[in-house]
């Protein structure tokens, strides 16, 4: 900062506030420096433009660079003070009066409830949307025409009659206008230092379409003939015994369960773990990253299953496609199916007819189909061994080839073997539908005999959850 006035101001700046500091005992000076720093940068800003435009006025030669190496680096190191007094006084602030929490977990202060209860009359089929930021929510479809609900908020404070002020400030509202019933819990009334949940238990027609939005807390929707819709932060989401479509939009959560579904089912995760779906009457889609076990049962329409490392399309799934981290077992499907995973993964395909297509960057392939096989039958990894199962009397045009492997043909006549190189190819065939399997490395059997004993569990009707009642105002 040579031959410039800044530094000089930036001394007298700092003098002063300490000076004040000293003088007012009531002020504090690190607050002053945490919120009105960056005023710091602009009047320095100002101050260097104002020389610039000085010299040039004179005609005096004008520095090469607006700022020198030497400014920058105080103004780096400024920045990086300030920020630190910035933060650290929040902090402080926060430990003093007790809301201190670390990703929404309360450090300091106790719990309250205090009770939630409305009741509308509203039409037979509405149109009910859920707007509550923190907390559980439940609704159950009856034969009624009207909206209850019953529930309680749970506010963290340092004492009750912190709590009392800040429950004073929430009203849950119920409101109807037409055939919309808006149920809000406007937490937000409380401040964004503060902690609330808001858990609500919601009797509603068995007409209605649910919409759900929230940033953390789960959601269970049953008995309903409407559509079913979530969109949240983080959620749990459950939905049972829905007449209509289900549509979820979740950038993080720890379950979706959905059980029988007459509609299409379309689930998006930017990170997901345990996905459950059964008894779906619709198509189902499901897309996003997921981490936990995955299933899928009695699907009427098609399946589509992307994330970041594999795509799954299967036409109609009579029964049960499980995967996990390192693992897809997929078993009796109708229709097509198509499967790409550019990570490791062992599949098992068993009980199909119909054509399938199967590429695997990495990992085994075992294939069991029902006769007649339809369709052609194509299955290739690049590292991994490959084993087909051929029922007794399927048709077939068959041809199975290793990179480098070795070749097992345990089904005889009429597939001949031929070993080239480091592996080899199985071919032969009666006339049938064409199978081709392919591994680069890793062996290739062929064995007489249909479908191998199933290692899944079978499939288990999954009973109607047992609600508690809910309470009604009578």
């Amino acid at each position: 900062m040579r031959n410039s006035i800044v530094g000089p101001i930036v001394l007298i700046a700092l003098g002063t506030l300490f000076l004040l500091n000293n003088l007012r005992v009531d002020i504090s000076v690190w607050r002053l420096i945490a919120d009105y720093w960056p005023y710091l940068l602009i009047v320095w800003g100002f101050i260097r433009l104002a020389e610039i435009a000085y010299l040039a006025s004179r005609n005096q030669p004008l520095p090469r660079r607006g700022l020198g190496g030497g400014e920058w680096g105080v103004i780096v190191l400024v920045t990086l003070i300030a920020s630190g007094v910035s933060i650290g006084t929040d902090v402080r602030d926060r430990f003093r009066t007790g809301r201190a929490n670390f990703r929404g977990m309360q450090i300091f202060g106790e719990s309250f409830e205090y009770p939630l209860s409305a009741k509308a009359t509203v039409p037979k089929a509405p149109r009910i949307i859920v707007d509550n930021r923190r907390g559980n929510v439940r609704l159950v479809g009856s034969d009624t025409d009207t909206v209850t609900i019953s529930g309680h908020n749970t506010i963290f404070g340092l004492d009750r009659a912190e709590a009392d002020r800040i429950s004073s400030r929430i009203k849950l509202d119920l409101a109807v206008e037409g055939d919309q019933v808006i149920i809000r819990t406007n937490q937000e009334s409380a401040g964004s230092d503060n902690k609330v949940e808001s858990d609500l238990e919601v009797q509603i027609p068995k007409g209605s379409t649910v919409e759900c939005r929230g940033t953390r807390g789960d959601f269970d929707v049953s008995q309903i003939t409407g559509n079913f819709e979530v969109n949240s932060e983080n959620a749990g989401v459950r939905g049972q015994d829905i007449g209509g479509n289900v549509r979820i939009d979740l950038r993080r959560s720890d379950i979706v369960r959905l059980v029988r579904v007459k509609g299409n089912v379309d689930v998006k995760g930017a990170r997901a773990s345990e996905i459950e779906v059964d008894q779906i009457g619709g198509q189902v889609t499901v897309d996003g990253q997921f981490t936990g076990s995955i299933d899928f049962q009695r699907i009427e329409k098609t399946l589509r299953f992307t994330s970041t490392y594999t795509t799954l399309n299967i036409d109609r799934l009579h029964g049960r496609a499980h995967m996990s981290d390192g693992d897809l077992e997929v078993e009796d499907i109708q229709g097509p199916l198509k499967l790409r995973c550019t990570r490791s993964k062992d599949v098992r395909i068993s009980g199909y007819t119909s054509p399938i297509d199967v590429d695997l960057n990495r990992g085994d392939i075992e294939l069991s189909p029902d006769s007649p096989i339809l369709g052609t039958m194509m299955a290739k990894t690049e590292s991994g061994s490959v084993t087909l199962h051929l029922p007794e009397n399927s048709k077939f045009d068959l041809e199975a080839r290793s990179r480098r492997g070795e070749l097992d043909n345990r089904f005889g006549s009429p597939l001949n073997t031929r070993e080239e190189n480091h592996g080899g190819v199985i071919r032969g065939g009666n006339g049938g539908s064409r199978i081709s399997l392919e591994t680069y490395r890793g062996s290739m059997t062929v064995t007489r005999g249909g479908a191998v004993t199933n290692r899944m569990e079978a499939p288990k009707a999954p009973k109607a959850p047992v609600a508690p009642p809910i309470p009604v105002e009578r």
